[in-house]
């Protein structure tokens, strides 16, 4: 409660209402305490609306915000999702949030949709970068139940330094010879480091975005560019890459698959 309410006061924002969940059961155990916070914002121009799947082919991809956060021991793993998801932990610190780092942030991808400059915007949130990449490229639908899938072609081989050498025996990353924290793939991947935003734009703006970045002090990445039909990150560790239409079967009907 009172980190919401260091939020709300840096971001003048009220809360309308919400639910908190505490003590849900069900009969193989309990489920995981829920809060919900409800918020109204207003948006003064219609065109401003700014949803987070990637446009059109050609567009070039931006991460706003550090890749990792190396002031942060777990790099970002700390209660992740895929810490839960993939090793079946709940543990460790969750990331750290900057709340004048993030609103410098939100303040200057707001002015630049206002401009015109921007195509899509999806937060680092949940699952981490790779997490919002796959979910720019699949979660547009064109009418029910029919999707508009467009893959992206990443580069993360510049975006931080490559694993050194494996982490400390208490879980915390190892460090490279000059000191810098090494970072971890699944960090690079999966980690849910906090005031990240990935933004798509075209050639022309995205210098232009990249510029006013470097005046504001916000750090920005040029990560790749829209196109094709398969998502494909490049690391210093190897490619990965998937098939979009598979990617969107994953996440379209997985509720549906548990339900059996």
């Amino acid at each position: 409660m009172r980190g919401l309410a260091e939020a709300c006061r840096v971001f003048k924002a009220p809360v309308t209402g919400g639910n908190v969940s505490l003590y849900n059961q069900n009969p193989e155990g309990a489920i995981e305490p829920t809060p919900t916070v409800a918020m109204v914002g207003r948006i003064e121009k219609p065109e401003h609306i700014t949803t987070q799947w990637f446009k059109q082919e050609g567009d070039i991809i931006i991460l706003l915000g550090d890749a990792v956060d190396y002031g942060d021991p777990l790099l970002g793993l700390g209660g992740s999702a895929y810490l839960k998801t993939v090793h079946g932990w709940k543990t460790g610190t969750p990331p750290r949030c900057d709340l004048v780092k993030e609103k410098a942030l939100q303040d200057a991808v707001r002015g630049w949709i206002r401009s015109g400059a921007v195509n899509s915007a999806h937060d680092c949130s949940e699952g981490g970068l790779a997490v919002a990449l796959a979910e720019c490229c699949i979660s547009q639908l064109v009418a029910r139940d029919t999707p508009r899938l467009i893959g992206a072609q990443v580069d993360l081989s510049a975006a931080a330094a490559p694993v050194a050498s494996a982490s400390g025996k208490d879980g915390s990353a190892a460090l490279s010879p000059d000191g810098a924290a090494a970072v971890r793939l699944d960090a690079l991947l999966f980690g849910e480091t906090q005031s990240r935003i990935v933004i798509s734009t075209s050639a022309h703006q995205a210098a232009k975005i990249l510029a006013q970045a470097r005046i504001l002090e916000i750090s920005a990445t040029k990560l790749g560019v829209v196109g094709g039909s398969k998502l494909q990150i490049k690391t210093a560790a190897g490619e990965l890459s998937w098939e979009v239409p598979e990617l969107h079967d994953l996440w379209a009907h997985s509720i549906a698959r548990a339900m059996k």
